[in-house]
């Protein structure tokens, strides 16, 4: 809140608000709202408290303050000179309307702390549908980060040496095995997948099919396993901010992809298939190399043009590859390549029930 807001005490203006809204209205500034002199809320014109939760949605922030103090509220809604009043349940939010609009709205000060830190970060990630465009444009043309992830593409089609693989965001590695299912055991003792590969070939044991590994790469967790019988739960509460599920079924020659925003699938479709369709997998098969994969009002539309440029610029011709090269670039996704394939990767038995 600014130092320089004009401010009003709570207790005379309660029976009226009208002449302070019409100042709100006219002047599209905020007003300070004190209560025994202390700050309680502040009155927000219409159009900037819209702008304010537009942003704030796109993060998750913790839960929206609740009030400290529940005050007596009036049962219907009040007629305030042109104004109507309408108190909301506890605190001290209050909306105003004229000619059922909304003029504006009062909101305790925790809250609309709560409200700017968040709409502060999801602003931060907004651009113009031109700047956008050209953005994207910019970071297709990007290498890839460290080892990318397209060197695995023919080995995890024939489920090699994983079934499925992710890429969250948000959450340690750690954190992830462990709501997974994950061994908590394994996790501190540090046991890695060449360990558990040794010991099958010693043993005649078959725990590399029954194991977690994961590690992390730039901004990303990444996990790779195979979980045949629903060994892990493969569920985060809250979700991460982002997740990407890659996985493959050989004996149905079943590839798919799916992607998720705060726990919300995106659901791409193909521009082969009908446009007009959402579906709840993105199989890679429908991905023919030279053509846009995504319609563009699909909400994965942003990477054609990384997938488009890995074509351009990348020696591989087979389209899954092409299709990983593509998600490295867009979403910056690395897969450590020694590491894997000598299997000093950390990795996690499901635990024992």
């Amino acid at each position: 809140m600014s130092d320089t807001m004009n401010n009003v005490e709570l207790s005379e203006v309660l029976g009226d608000f009208g002449r302070l809204i019409g100042r709100v209205e006219e002047t599209g500034e905020r007003i300070g709202v004190t209560d025994g002199g202390e700050p309680a809320g502040v009155l927000l014109p219409g159009a900037e408290l819209a702008e304010l939760e537009h942003f704030a949605q796109r993060v998750h922030g913790g839960p929206r303050p609740r009030p400290r103090t529940v005050r007596e509220r009036p049962a219907w809604p009040e007629q305030q000179g042109p104004y109507v009043r309408y108190a909301h349940t506890g605190g001290v939010r209050m909306t105003f309307t004229r000619d059922r609009v909304t003029v504006a709205e009062l909101l305790s000060v925790d809250e609309l702390e709560w409200l700017e830190n968040n709409a502060r970060t999801g602003r931060q990630g907004y651009m113009d549908p031109q700047q956008a465009a050209a953005f994207e444009e910019f970071l297709a043309r990007q290498p890839p980060v460290g080892d990318g992830m397209a060197w695995i593409a023919r080995g995890w089609r024939e489920q090699d040496p994983f079934t499925v693989l992710e890429f969250l965001k948000g959450p340690s590695p750690e954190e992830v095995a462990l709501a997974y299912g994950a061994d908590a055991q394994d996790i501190t003792d540090g046991l890695l997948l060449h360990q558990v590969r040794e010991r099958d070939a010693r043993d005649g044991t078959d725990d590399l099919f029954r194991v977690l590994a994961f590690g992390e790469a730039g901004e990303w967790t990444w996990l790779g396993y195979h979980d045949f019988d629903n060994a892990f739960s493969r569920r985060l509460d809250p979700p991460p901010r982002q997740q990407i599920t890659l996985t493959a079924t050989m004996a149905k020659a079943i590839y798919d992809f799916r992607y998720s925003v705060d726990g919300v699938y995106q659901n791409p479709f193909p521009l082969e298939d009908s446009a007009d369709t959402r579906r709840d997998m993105y199989e890679l098969i429908w991905y023919t190399p030279g053509e846009t994969p995504f319609a563009p009002n699909a909400p994965l539309s942003f990477l054609n043009p990384h997938i488009r440029r890995a074509e351009e610029h990348t020696d591989w011709t087979d389209g899954i590859a092409l299709f990983f090269a593509g998600l490295e670039r867009a979403f910056g996704l690395s897969l450590p390549r020694d590491a894997i394939t000598s299997g000093h990767v950390r990795c996690a038995r499901p635990a024992r029930r």
